[in-house]
This record gives C-alpha cells, sequence and structure tokens, in this order.
C-alpha cells in the first residue's frame, strides 16, 4: 500500500514540479506542506506495519507454545480433541492468514513440500468436538476449558476459537449447537480483556437465529433487541426485531400491550431457553451413548455366574506350551477376550507397516453396491497381507488355532487408526438377507466370526460395545475380542449389533480379521435350528 502512495505521489510530483523553488524562500515554506503529508501518509504505513507484525508474533508465540508442548510427545498432546482440533485449525484458517502478511519469510515452494490438511479436516475435527459433546454430555464450558484430561493437556478456547465453532456448526444447519458455542463465546469474551478478537455483534446475530429455529422466540427478540442497543441502525436486526414480535403476538393472541406485558415478565423472570437435541436416523442413538459413557454395566449375579476365565490351549501345537488367558465377558451373544497375545514390538511393526498406507474407511452402499466413506464410521484403515510380513503371518496362526476356525478364507488383517473423536455407529458384520453378494468378490460367503485386536489402551471413550445386550469392551493393548455373527445354522446373529465409541482422549489402534463361511464346514458343526 505505501508503493502504491509513493508511486501516485511521484507521478504527480512530476506533473506539478516547480524548479527554482530554493530561488524563494516563500516557496520553500509552501513545499514544507508537501513533506508534512508525507510524514502522515509515512506514519500511517509504519502504525499499518507494526499491526501486522504484532500480529505475526502473536500467532508464531501460539505456534512455538504449541511445538513446545506436543514436540517429544505428539500422540499424548493429539490425544486431547481440543488439541487435535485447535492445531488442524491452524494449519487450514490461521496459517493462510498469516501467508499474505509474511509471504516473504515463508518459503515459495512450501506447498511443494509441506504436506497441509484440507478444509474438510478442519470442519471434521469441529464436527468430532461436537460428536463428543454428545456422547459424553461434557459441558460446552467445560470442554472449552480444556479440563476433560488430567494427562493429555489443553489450552483454553478463546472467544474467536468457540465462535467459530459456533460458526461451524451454524454454516451445517445445526442450530443445537450453534446455540451452545455463541454462547460460550459471549461468555468467553465478557472474560477475555481484549475484546477486538470477535465482534460481540457478530456472535449476537448468530445467536439470535439460532436460538430462534429452537423455538425461543422470546429470547430471540432480546437478543436482536441488544444488537439495536449496540448498533441501532442494524438492518437484519430491525427487521428481524418486528419479525419475531409479529410471530410472538401471534402466539400470544393479544394486543400490543399484552405483549409488551408479556415480555417485561419474561425479562423480569428470566427467559428459559429450551436447546432440544434433535432427533436423527438412529433410534438406539440415546441407548448407545449412555453405553460409551457407563464404561461397563454391572452385570446381574445370574449372568456372572455363568461367565469365567481360564488358559485355552484346544490341545493345539501351537498353544500347548503357551496356554492364552481367555476371559468370557458376555453370555448372549458369546464374547470373549484373550489376553496378551501380542507384543509390544509386534504392535509396533504392525502400525510401522500400515501407516504409510492409511486411508479413510468406507462403508458398502446398498442401493449403488459401491464402498464410500461415511459420517458414522469416522477412521483410517489399511490392508496387511500374511506374505507382507512373519508378524501379520504370525498372528493369523494365533488366531486360527485359538477359534480353530480356518484363515484361508479370511480376510487380509485390516488396522484401523481412529482421529479425533473417532466411531463406528452401531453396524453388524455379517451381510443381511436384503444386501444380496455383499461379500460375493470373495468368494467364501458370509462373514462367521470377527476377531478384534487391539494395539492401544485408550485412556477415555473407544470401547467396542454390543448394543442388544449392553456388552462393553474396554481396549486393553495386546488382547483381542472375538465373537460369531452367525449362529450354527448360517443365519445372522443380531445380538452382535455392535459400535465402536468415540475415542475421547487417546489413539486408538486396532487390527480387524473377519473370518468368512467356506472352509468352517469340518471345523463349527452346521445346525438345522435357526438360533441354535
Amino acid at each position: 500500500m505505501f508503493y502504491v502512495q509513493i508511486f501516485y505521489f511521484l507521478l504527480v510530483k512530476s506533473l506539478l514540479v516547480h524548479s527554482e523553488s530554493f530561488t524563494s524562500t516563500t516557496h520553500l515554506t509552501y513545499l514544507f506542506n508537501t513533506e508534512v503529508e508525507l510524514a502522515k501518509q509515512l506514519e500511517s504505513y509504519l502504525h499499518e506495519e507494526y499491526e501486522r507484525l504484532d500480529r505475526v508474533e502473536k500467532f508464531l508465540n501460539i505456534i512455538k507454545d504449541e511445538i513446545r508442548q506436543a514436540q517429544g510427545k505428539e500422540e499424548n498432546y493429539f490425544g486431547n480433541p481440543i488439541n487435535a482440533y485447535l492445531f488442524t485449525k491452524h494449519l487450514t484458517v490461521d496459517w493462510y492468514g498469516i501467508e499474505e502478511i509474511a509471504s516473504r519469510a515463508i518459503s515459495k515452494d512450501m506447498g511443494d513440500n509441506w504436506v497441509f490438511p484440507a478444509f474438510e479436516d478442519y470442519t471434521g475435527s469441529a464436527i468430532a468436538l461436537m460428536r463428543l459433546q454428545d456422547t459424553y454430555k461434557l459441558n460446552t464450558s467445560e470442554l472449552a476449558s480444556g479440563e476433560i484430561s488430567a494427562n493429555f493437556k489443553s489450552r483454553k478456547l478463546t472467544a474467536v476459537e468457540c465462535y467459530d465453532l459456533g460458526r461451524i456448526a451454524y454454516t451445517n444447519k445445526d442450530f443445537y449447537h450453534t446455540l451452545m458455542w455463541m454462547q460460550e463465546a459471549l461468555d468467553q469474551l465478557e472474560k477475555e480483556e481484549n475484546k477486538t478478537s470477535v465482534n460481540k455483534v457478530d456472535i449476537l446475530d448468530h445467536l439470535a437465529y439460532a436460538t430462534s429455529q429452537q423455538g425461543n422466540l422470546e429470547h430471540a427478540l432480546a437478543v436482536t433487541e441488544e444488537i439495536l442497543n449496540i448498533v441501532p441502525d442494524h438492518v437484519r436486526a430491525r427487521n428481524n426485531k418486528e419479525y419475531y414480535e409479529d410471530l410472538i403476538r401471534n402466539q400470544t393472541l393479544g394486543s400490543d400491550e399484552e405483549l409488551k406485558l408479556f415480555r417485561r415478565v419474561k425479562r423480569i423472570n428470566n427467559i428459559q431457553i429450551k436447546n432440544d437435541r434433535p432427533k436423527d436416523y438412529l433410534d438406539e442413538r440415546e441407548a448407545y451413548e449412555a453405553l460409551c459413557r457407563s464404561n461397563g454395566p454391572e452385570l446381574s449375579p445370574k449372568i456372572r455366574a455363568k461367565l469365567f476365565c481360564h488358559y485355552r490351549h484346544n490341545n493345539h501345537p501351537y498353544l500347548i506350551l503357551r496356554p492364552v488367558r481367555e476371559e468370557q465377558l458376555l453370555n448372549d451373544p458369546a464374547v470373549y477376550l484373550y489376553h496378551d497375545i501380542i507384543s509390544d514390538k509386534d504392535i509396533d511393526e504392525i502400525k510401522k507397516l500400515a501407516l504409510p498406507r492409511l486411508q479413510r474407511a468406507v462403508v458398502r452402499d446398498a442401493e449403488t453396491d459401491t464402498f464410500k466413506p461415511a459420517t458414522y464410521r469416522i477412521s483410517k484403515s489399511a490392508w496387511l497381507r500374511n506374505e507382507e510380513s512373519p508378524i501379520v503371518a504370525r498372528l493369523s496362526r494365533l488366531i486360527e488355532a485359538l477359534t480353530n476356525l480356518s484363515m484361508a478364507t479370511a480376510e487380509d488383517l485390516q488396522v484401523a487408526n481412529y482421529g479425533v473423536g473417532g466411531h463406528y455407529e452401531p453396524h453388524f458384520d455379517f451381510a443381511r438377507k436384503t444386501e444380496k453378494d455383499a461379500f460375493a468378490s470373495f468368494g467364501a460367503g458370509n462373514r462367521i466370526a470377527t476377531w478384534l485386536t487391539y494395539f492401544t489402551d485408550v485412556e477415555k471413550g473407544g470401547a467396542t460395545v454390543f448394543t442388544a445386550r449392553n456388552g462393553y469392551v474396554k481396549p486393553k493393548k495386546g488382547s483381542a475380542a472375538f465373537w460369531y455373527n452367525l449362529h450354527a445354522s448360517g443365519e445372522g446373529d443380531y445380538t452382535t449389533r455392535h459400535a465402536a465409541c468415540p475415542v475421547l482422549i487417546g489413539n486408538k489402534w486396532v487390527g480387524n480379521k473377519w473370518i468368512h463361511e467356506r472352509g468352517q464346514e469340518f471345523r463349527r458343526r452346521c445346525s438345522v435350528d435357526p438360533m441354535a
């Protein structure tokens, strides 16, 4: 901007130049005014530069603090969803905002050599925070303050960061979360000494609309009037005020005087704000999330009496000298947990093999018979064949020895890593009768059983839950869960409906091995009883 001004000045100077000014003192006094104006423009330019440098310095201090906290302990740092969200935001929204200011300091080839997340990663991590908020019933202030883990620390969210979360919800027409985060932004703004980070009117504007969409017309009117107190000529607020007044008047079926009395009484008694979470496509949502929060339901003595722990070896040469500890966690369906079935060293090797291949997990669309990403499954996965590593082959041999099921027709090992709020909503592993030819490409029939290895512990959340029977399996590094998906008749066992709860704190890695029907004819007896 300054250089444009200088160019303009020189251009004008070339047109209006007065030669021989030195011959007249009076003419020199006229030229003095030119210097005064130049000094003002130069001062303005310096002020703008100082403001830009101040912005860069503040952003740099935030980044340096983030690096200091995360370096050398990245998994712990990003195990907190607040840290993961803010980091993603920095590399999408914030860095690109700084790029223009510091373009000379930042390498021009950074786009070719450095990896940046997509804008979808930013919005996805924000939505994940809201998912965690709902599933684990986290108070908005508690989440914004970072007080969700003693071991995985995060800083507090600022007013503008709360506002940004509210904006993402608003853009997605999620007024339930918009209301919560805009209110939190307002509360944080009142506490902050520097109130220039976000405009209060912008917060109130979003808050008014969101609260009206949640059925709080009187509160929307009160917020709109607060906007007009700050900016009397705010056009949208004036129009909305009349709109809300008409709606309230029609609801009360009264006169203007009754409307004024209604509003005065409401203000005296403090307006009660409704903010009900809308129903969605998952009928069992409430029960599923309650199970995720439960840390394992208390089983009745009658059920506990049917469960047991023992060493399993199946008289198999592979297990005779090293039997495995087997714990039955659930009776119907029968769910088993095998302890210490893989070493930390082998886990690290499997994760190392899978890491460069991780891609967004997909689900099968029954209508199009194609695989695509879905919001109800948030994770990345990679497939490892037995031939690729002796560790993967050794795990397959162990699964065969413990389950007495053939691995010849089993799927490759699927290694999955769950991201911010990573989850997989209630589902079946087997194909229902309505899903014809779901696994036709394998040529091995339906998925008869599931083996799920846990490669990490998870501090909070991330449990495998069986929604039909209140079953709960907490991830334990080196252990594995096993269950049959089909009855002995080949009919699907609908009590095996299960889910991966959202990861609240920590980093969850698992390895899935889906075992198919073909090849098991002489290993698991069939039955004509459809429910046997």
